[in-house]
């Protein structure tokens, strides 16, 4: 009995070991990885947080795990691993993309088509071009037309269309023979294609153009502010660009406007819009009171509180209230994402927070974004990845 007991702890330890290091290696971050550049092996493979080698070092490209699954480039073909080194499928493609919301856009020859996180077809590679989803439908052209598939891979639209919008979350523009319409998600005409351009409905109004001036209409296809803007576009926070009598301003949804009489002016972003005078730029508010004045030779919309603006030949950033947070002393600045700025100093690149602190060094040729968890940079000629620590995923 004690042997049976003894024997049935052990098997119960040796189960608990196995799936604990099963999900301690399926749920950590597996980074793209490399040796230096002069090294014999110029592969990538994947590391952990601690540098550990975790997937060997043999394709020739690599990217960021999603979903559980990375895409990666072996003898110029694209192909797909799991985090135990497999293959999701036996397909070598020409054309991948990552996946996104467990599913990923394939072409092999000149078909396109749609797998799954398995490596599943979800479409056969019979598709002209498949382009991204965009609420829970893809464009897809098939002989020379354009029509929809679903998630699941079913043609829910006939490819009919000469030209369409990618889908908005209930009806999506559509051209036939040179004019455009709406259709639903049923791929019912609910708005007779008899404009010349339109937009997707964005606040519940669409931009169209009739004749040679736009306005906005509602879902139900009714007039709502007149055809009267050589140029204009999409609602963003309550308000859209517009243009008239050569100038630009803004006009709210019952039409009201903020005088066209600036040289440029950017959507409305975090309550401000940058715009721009005969010589620089500043900041106004929704009724069109100046809250940032104009003084500057360049400037970013508001992200995260804060905008780059540039005086001579620097960057800062300011609050809100026009308050110099950042001193102006960068010679290129992106806008802040998730508490991190991409800025330029000298010929050197790296990040700063929002409180202007350097968190990860300047020192680099370049540097991009961060995106899923890391981001890709050059140092000394040669590309690597990053995480947000600073920890550069590759062995001198």
């Amino acid at each position: 009995m004690n042997k049976y007991r003894k024997s049935r702890s052990g098997l119960i330890c040796m189960v608990f070991l196995l799936t604990g290091f099963f999900f301690q290696s399926w749920g950590q971050t597996y980074y793209p990885y490399r040796k230096h550049e002069y090294s014999f092996s110029k592969k990538w493979g994947f590391a952990d947080s601690l540098k550990r080698m975790v997937i060997s070092l043999q394709y020739d490209e690599v990217n960021p795990f999603v979903d559980g699954v990375a895409r990666v480039k072996i003898n110029g073909k694209y192909r797909f691993i799991n985090k135990k080194q497999d293959y999701i499928n036996n397909i070598k493609y020409d054309y991948a993309t990552n996946f996104n919301d467990s599913l990923a856009i394939v072409k092999r020859g000149s078909g396109w088509g749609v797998i799954d996180t398995q490596g599943k077809p979800v479409t056969p590679l019979m598709y002209d071009r498949v382009y991204p989803y965009k609420n829970g439908y893809a464009a897809v052209i098939y002989n020379r037309r354009y029509g929809f598939i679903n998630r699941q891979g079913k043609l829910v639209i006939k490819p009919e269309y000469d030209y369409v919008h990618p889908f908005g979350k209930k009806y999506t523009g559509v051209r036939i023979r040179g004019y455009w319409g709406f259709i639903n998600r049923k791929g019912e005409i609910v708005i007779p294609t008899k404009y010349k351009d339109v937009s997707n409905f964005k606040e519940g109004l669409a931009l169209v153009k009739y004749e040679n001036r736009y306005g906005y209409i509602n879902t139900k296809g009714q007039l709502m502010i007149n055809y009267q803007f050589e140029a204009a576009v999409s609602f963003q926070e309550g308000m859209a660009r517009i243009e008239k009598n050569g100038y630009s301003g803004f006009v709210d949804k019952q039409g009201w406007l903020i005088k066209p009489k600036y040289y440029a002016v950017v959507s409305f972003k975090e309550g401000l819009a940058r715009v721009k005078n005969a010589t620089s730029w500043g900041f106004i508010d929704k009724r069109g009171d100046t809250i940032v004045p104009f003084k500057y030779k360049e400037a970013t919309s508001f992200y995260e509180g804060l905008a780059g603006v540039k005086t001579g030949d620097k960057w800062g950033f300011i609050n809100k209230q026009g308050k110099m947070i950042i001193p102006q002393e960068y010679n290129r600045a992106d806008v802040p994402r998730d508490g991190l700025i991409r800025v330029k100093k000298g010929d050197k690149w790296g990040f700063i927070n929002k409180q202007g602190k350097e968190v990860i060094p300047i020192k680099y040729d370049f540097v991009n974004s961060f995106q899923y968890g890391v981001s890709r940079v050059k140092y000394n000629n040669e590309w690597i990845y990053i995480d947000k620590r600073g920890m550069e995923y590759v062995d001198y």
